[in-house]
């Protein structure tokens, strides 16, 4: 019995579109970027898929061909009139029917034929997709250097730009986050991939197999058709198309199968480039006063500008898919898209084009990167590794039917795209370390602030001590426990005892005395007294020319306040008089972090790195 369509591809009759197209985009995937064999079976696979896509990919031939199926089933060792024809004639004449003209309509079924409700001038005998031209400009040296060097001196000249002067203390900032960023990847991917392979593990495989193989090979030897169809007709034209598209798919070493990692490189080359290209864009409306300061730094944050950059990035990709079928990263590595590729009836001007390719940029920048958010994105982009390995293509891909193909990217590209990206990793860690420290930091007060100190724990467990007095007298009274440190319950830098010994010995005086709140009120207040009055005579000693005396109220100041900015700052300018300078960048980056909001510590802490960098200089000079 002859197999059908449906056998040849591994699905059901009542398989879903959905299911029919993921059948052909495999095989597609399978032969369409494959070099000749030798024995024709390449070609003969893309005209399977000419003649399988033309039938199943219309709701209407599809239920036609259901119908013919039915009727064929009880008849189907009945020899037909063209098997007849074929036993007289031979093989030969089947080979010259097979490749007719489009005029020769007398031998053509209703299946291979148009329907009559279709348009006369659509195309429904051939596949188009199978026999677009590849896209031939990489092949161009003149091009290639020329689009490479571009690249590099943009990049070169924003390093130039963004590095600042003390690049050995900002390169160890930005190495440790680029370190932390890398291990928080490498630990979301395991557990992405522990969960992908737990669920492949529990969910099985399915039992049907395609025999595509077998199909295309009986169709090529022995001239069989499927069940339900005739000899489709092929124009000699389209034939020859076909061969010449094969042809130069094999001399471009083009290939379909997956490469992630290719992938991802090409995205984050899009979205670092559009960035820089932005940043530009955003330094110069804030020269021209157009965008406020406070404006830009806010867009500029690491938390808001990934979004804002991969959001506008969307149109422009799909303008230059739909133009060149690539963009500047995949060009870079070798990566190109075609759209319709399963489908032998989508329209394929221009405008259909630019909406499929922006639909799909937009599920790319939703599903694919999470609308660029930092904390989602990596989560997001394993899942779609995870997929593009399990299912050869990602759900964007099937979605708007985009076949990706991959070629050679040459010498020249490939070093362009790695140390660009290598360049534009250190850019943005330099331009982001200061925010995300002052983030952190920021988050870090935030919660010290929300959580409750020991001093009010303290007094809570003492009146709830009283209260259970009153209950029951012959319990131990809360009040005799040890009492905690002052200050909020989040690890902070230990004091010097000398500064702190004296107000735990008077902590432990008070519980010991089974002292009140009023006791504790006082000390409270004394030690209050004891901050103002340091307030007032640190920052007078500065003024008046004493840093060592500054230095040192200002220290005991900051023991018994730590969370005060200006302290820090008082200490920081101290000891910078005194010549200590990593310790006064020490003491103004302390600051920062109790007061992010205030941008008037920056300058501080650049004369602090300058000064550090001159010690230096003049060291070594010597």
């Amino acid at each position: 019995m002859k197999a059908t369509l449906y056998d040849a591809l591994g699905i059901l009759p009542t398989s879903s579109d959905e299911e029919v197209r993921a059948a052909l985009r495999g095989l597609i995937r399978k032969y369409y970027a494959k070099t000749r064999d030798g024995q024709g079976n390449v070609e003969e696979a893309l005209r399977f898929i000419n003649h399988a896509s033309r039938i199943l990919s219309d709701t209407e031939r599809r239920g036609q061909y259901d119908l013919e199926i039915a009727r064929s089933v009880d008849d189907d060792d009945r020899p037909s009139a063209r098997a007849i024809q074929d036993a007289l004639l031979g093989d030969e004449h089947s080979e010259m029917e097979a490749i007719t003209g489009p005029g020769d309509g007398a031998i053509a079924d209703a299946l291979d034929s148009q329907l009559p409700t279709d348009e006369p001038d659509v195309p429904v005998n051939h596949h188009p997709g199978l026999t677009e031209r590849v896209a031939s400009f990489t092949r161009s040296p003149l091009l290639t250097f020329g689009l490479c060097g571009l690249f590099g001196v943009f990049i070169a000249a924003a390093i130039v730009f963004v590095t600042p002067p003390d690049v050995v203390v900002v390169a160890r900032a930005v190495l440790g986050w680029l370190t932390g960023a890398l291990l928080i990847c490498a630990a979301v991917y395991g557990i992405v991939h522990g969960l992908v392979h737990w669920r492949r593990q529990a969910g099985g495989t399915s039992s049907l197999v395609p025999e595509t193989d077998l199909a295309i090979l009986n169709w090529r030897r022995e001239r069989s058709v499927f069940l339900g169809t005739n000899q489709p007709q092929e124009d000699a034209s389209w034939i020859f198309q076909l061969r010449m598209a094969e042809l130069e798919r094999a001399k471009s070493g083009r290939t379909s199968e997956p490469r992630p990692w290719h992938r991802l490189a090409a995205r984050m080359f899009d979205y670092a480039i559009w960035g820089l290209l932005l940043a530009l864009a955003l330094s110069q409306l804030r020269a021209l006063g157009i965008v406020p300061a406070d404006a830009a730094h806010g867009l500029a944050h690491p938390l808001v500008a990934p979004v804002l950059i991969t959001l506008a990035w969307t149109p422009i990709e799909a303008l230059l898919i739909t133009a060149v079928g690539t963009t500047p990263g995949k060009w870079l590595f070798g990566i190109y898209l075609q759209f319709s590729i399963s489908d032998a009836y989508a329209r394929r001007d221009t405008r259909a084009q630019l909406a499929r390719a922006m639909r799909r940029a937009l599920r790319v920048w939703l599903q694919g990167v999470g609308a660029g958010f930092p904390l989602v994105a990596p989560f997001l982009i394993a899942f779609a590794f995870e997929r593009l390995a399990e299912n050869q293509e990602t759900d964007w891909d099937f979605a708007e039917d985009c076949l990706v193909t991959h070629g050679p990217a040459g010498v020249v590209n490939t070093v362009t795209g790695v140390c660009g990206l290598a360049s534009m990793v250190w850019l943005y860690g330099v331009a982001w370390q200061q925010p995300i420290a002052e983030s952190v930091a920021w988050t870090r007060a935030t919660i010290a602030s929300a959580l409750p100190t020991s001093a009010s724990v303290q007094g809570t467990l003492s009146r709830a001590s009283g209260q259970l007095d009153r209950f029951v007298p012959s319990l131990p009274s809360l009040t005799a426990l040890p009492s905690l440190p002052s200050g909020p319950v989040l690890a902070r830098p230990a004091a010097p005892a000398s500064a702190t010994e004296g107000a735990r010995r008077e902590l432990r005086g008070v519980a010991a005395n089974g002292g009140g709140d009023d006791q504790f009120t006082a000390m409270m207040a004394a030690r209050r007294a004891r901050i103002d009055a340091l307030k007032v005579e640190g920052p007078r000693m500065l003024r008046s020319g004493n840093p060592r005396r500054a230095a040192e109220l200002c220290r005991a100041w900051v023991d018994l306040d730590l969370a005060n900015a200006e302290g820090w700052r008082c200490l920081g300018r101290a000891q910078q008089a005194l010549g200590q300078h990593q310790e006064a960048l020490n003491a103004f980056r302390k600051a920062r972090e109790h007061d992010p909001m205030d941008r008037s510590l920056d300058a501080d802490v650049d004369g602090a790195q300058r000064a550090i960098v001159a010690d230096f200089l003049n060291r070594y000079r010597r």
